[in-house]
């Protein structure tokens, strides 16, 4: 492959064995509305591996956060509490008896909550937003109040024992009762009315139909409001509908060829989505037939390739959509709305918001950590040879604890392992074929978490504590005295980030032997002077930075969550910062990059032109010359994207203002205010040229993309194929 001039040799890896684990649980943060949707809507995904990862469905899906997990973890259920002027609190399940809720700003567990109860397997969220409910395997369902606010759960109740396992919960009007789907085919419904003498009683009792092999399983619950009514989906592959007032049958279809793990319905309860172990999404219309209301099979599709584990759905003022997941891994995203023949939208099998892959160039390494291990290749030279890599070193660490960072010395020797609350240092020594490991002992760093690290050198480092400290320290220094530690200046908050607190986080952080930068996730942007070490706001946008890197040439470039490139001055007065090329280019940056759907994930530098940086996203990557100016666009102004249910735009929707939260609504203006200081003003134009940018999608999907030497790139891709997976369902021959 060829850039913009010069030849670029690629080594193209398909070697690593990064798998993400399957998708177990799906969570809206908001329930649907017929008004504008909140700025803090976020969708919850959990994994069989432990890790939740928080997306924003604005601007074409972002994913902001991820929450660590570890070893033997497991998140089997998650639930919200979204409660109108206060922070949203996430709580999760997992294979144990206690329900645990998360710290959005370290990512670690907050409260783990014993329900004493046994093995809690389903999980539900009251309409009121005070009250969890878990089912249990020992039959029991526990009631816990968290009205006590962030971090404080209370045993409540447990409603009247049963024997079976306990699969699924869903709350009725008004928090009336509670039903329960369970694993002796039979569904029951507590009433659970607040200051009444019946409260925790057994009210009704509905059984579905029996398999002949084995005890049916009630995999799924759902409560139609508008109707009134219960759906149950069941191991047998039938959708029932039920009658509350009566606890009675009123329809029942045998669509799916397995079991139905999954249910999802729309604002006003007249459409119904299905789905479960033979991987069809099916949708049920609620419409007149002219006589009655009836509920009526009206489509179904195929999108995923394995089992569907879960589903949640949606719908506010102009936008709509259902998500689903399962062990193939590929969240899925289509419109209710459009659901027949609209579009659909599988997400990349890895977004790298935590890059798990790093390279030496001095010593040909490719690092590699996932959960508790880390590997280390040696990429040989020639790119034309079959097997030009070795694997040199495997390390599994004891900690349970999933590793959060990794960073290796300039001079490819000291490897820097990071977790939330300690980390740890490696020598790397190389032998005849692999590389001797040996633990070095540091007591800072052992009592210190690490979210972000990289060094300067081959012994002097700096890293983010997981306070949002950074922390410079020279491991050839024995005295823990001469670490500095350094303080970020404060950054102004916004509506969204007093509810989701990660967003005033550091999210990002670069160094050179001068500089160094940190984002946070609410845009704003610091500088750190390693000389001086001290810290200076640089900048303060509204935009969510998904990706930056300093610039040889003393400048930073950051690209935001809307494809947009900026590029800042380190050091200038404060009517300087914009740069010459960001300021004649800015309104010029090719359609071709604006409009690809999947973000910008990594920068990186080219060290055979200064000028020249490279962007990649998890299917595509970008090479721009920043000594040209890029060609004038002649385009008009872009339509507003036709609304497709696939995501929320911003373009045309203002977003829900709290009436408490009036004053900072002109921190939601879309229009960047530096472009409003700072246009350009008669800026010398340097020659515009086509060959300022270069664009491939050859490689596809990427975990990582950078060079491995001046002259060579080194591109990690992990395509579908190459990740095992259980066979997809099949039915059973069928014998006459």
């Amino acid at each position: 492959m060829t850039d913009t001039g010069k030849k670029q040799v690629v080594h193209r890896s398909r070697f690593v064995q990064f798998t993400p684990g399957n998708i177990t649980a799906l969570a809206f943060s908001h329930k649907s509305t017929d008004k504008a949707a909140p700025q803090e809507l976020r969708l919850a995904i959990g994994r069989s591996n432990g890790n939740i990862e928080i997306w924003n469905p604005r601007d074409d899906w972002v994913q902001e956060f991820v929450i660590l997990g570890g070893e033997g973890r497991s998140i089997e259920g998650l639930s919200w509490c979204s409660i109108r002027g206060e922070p949203l609190r996430l709580f999760s399940i997992g294979g144990s008896t206690v329900v645990t809720e998360w710290d959005l700003t370290t990512g670690l567990p907050l409260v783990n909550y014993d329900c004493n109860s046994g093995v809690i397997w389903s999980i539900a969220m009251s309409n009121d937003m005070n009250k969890l409910a878990v089912g249990c395997d020992n039959g029991s369902v526990v009631l816990i109040n968290i009205s006590g606010g962030k971090g404080v759960l209370e045993h409540e109740s447990i409603l009247t024992r049963q024997e079976s396992r306990v699969l699924s919960l869903t709350w009725t009007a008004n928090d009336e009762s509670l039903v329960a789907g369970c694993s002796d085919g039979r569904i029951r419904i507590w009433y659970t009315k607040e200051q009444d003498e019946n409260k925790g009683r057994l009210l009704h009792t509905m059984k579905v139909d029996k398999s002949k092999k084995e005890s049916t399983l009630v995999w799924s619950v759902l409560y139609l409001a508008k109707q009134n009514q219960i759906v149950s989906g069941d191991s047998t592959g039938s959708v029932k509908f039920w009658d509350l007032n009566y606890a009675t049958l009123t329809q029942s279809f045998k669509v799916h060829d397995a079991d139905v793990l999954c249910l999802a319905t729309d604002l006003d309860n007249s459409q119904l989505f299905t789905s479960g172990v033979d991987r069809k999404i099916f949708q049920f219309s609620y419409i007149d037939t002219g006589k009655s209301m009836k509920w009526i099979s009206t489509s179904n599709r195929l999108f995923h390739s394995n089992d569907v584990r879960s589903m949640s759905s949606y719908q506010c003022m102009g936008s709509d959509f259902l998500v689903s997941g399962g062990i193939e891994k590929s969240l899925v995203m289509c419109s209710m709305s459009s659901f027949a023949e609209g579009n659909y939208r599988k997400m990349p099998l890895v977004t790298p918001f935590h890059k798990s892959i790093l390279v030496n160039k001095q010593q040909r390494l490719l690092v590699m950590w996932q959960d508790n291990i880390v590997k280390i290749w040696y990429i040989g030279e020639d790119v034309n040879e079959p097997k030009n890599y070795k694997l040199v070193s495997k390390l599994v660490l004891k900690d349970e604890q999933n590793i959060q960072t990794c960073a290796l010395s300039t001079d490819g020797q000291v490897l820097l392992v990071g977790r939330l609350n300690t980390t740890k240092v490696f020598h790397l020594q190389p032998t005849d074929n692999k590389l001797k490991v040996t633990k070095l002992d540091n007591e800072f760093l052992l009592r210190t978490g690490c979210k972000f690290a990289k060094f300067i050198d081959d012994s002097r480092l700096i890293m983010c504590s997981q306070s949002d400290e950074i922390v410079r320290i020279d491991l050839e220094e024995d005295d823990d005295e001469k670490t500095v530690t350094i303080e970020l200046p404060e950054a102004n908050s916004t509506k969204s980030s007093n509810k989701l607190s990660y967003l005033n986080a550091v999210n990002h952080l670069d160094a050179n032997e001068r500089y160094a930068v940190a984002s946070r996730g609410t845009g704003a942007l610091d500088l750190i002077d390693l000389t001086t070490n001290s810290s200076k706001a640089l900048i303060r946008m509204n935009n969510f930075i998904t990706a930056l890197c300093i610039t040889p040439r003393e400048t930073v470039v950051v690209v935001t969550s809307e494809n947009k490139i900026y590029e800042f001055n380190l050091e200038s007065e404060k009517d300087q910062l914009l740069t010459d090329w960001f300021k004649a280019n800015h309104e010029n940056l090719p359609r071709q990059f604006t409009s690809l759907k999947e973000r910008c994930t990594g920068i990186f530098l080219d060290e055979m032109d200064e000028h020249k940086v490279w962007f990649w996203g998890s299917n595509w990557l970008v090479n721009i010359n920043m000594s040209l100016d890029l060609p004038v666009s002649k385009r008009k102004k872009q339509k507003k994207r036709d609304r497709d249910g696939l995501t929320i735009s911003t373009d045309g929707l203002q977003a829900d203002v709290d009436e408490d939260d009036e004053d900072d609504e002109e921190l939601e203006v879309k229009e960047d205010y530096l472009l409003k200081t700072q246009r350009a003003q008669d800026v010398t134009s340097k020659k515009r040229s086509d060959k300022a940018f270069f664009y491939t999608d050859k490689y596809r999907p990427l975990l990582f993309a950078g060079k491995i030497a001046s002259d060579q790139l080194i591109i990690v891709e992990r395509p579908n194929f190459l990740i095992s997976q259980p066979p997809a369902f099949e039915l059973e021959k069928l014998v006459f």
